[in-house]
């Protein structure tokens, strides 16, 4: 599961499983460098975070990981 905090504000977001990143197609081609932003500040300073578990991903939200 993949997780995103903004370095500017601290807000956190649950951005999906490693499958809903994936391309559909049967080859997966590389994806382009994207840049992320944050949804309340607009920053661009995002740090990706995967979680292992549900219960990981819970504790990463709620600020205790």
């Amino acid at each position: 599961m993949l997780c995103a905090e903004c370095l500017r504000c601290g807000r956190r977001s649950i951005l999906g499983g490693v499958n809903a990143l994936a391309d559909e197609r049967d080859e997966p081609q590389p994806a382009p460098p994207g840049r992320l932003r944050c949804d309340m500040c607009g920053g661009r300073r995002v740090r990706l975070v995967r979680t292992e578990s549900p219960a990981a991903l819970v504790a990463f939200i709620a600020g205790r990981a």
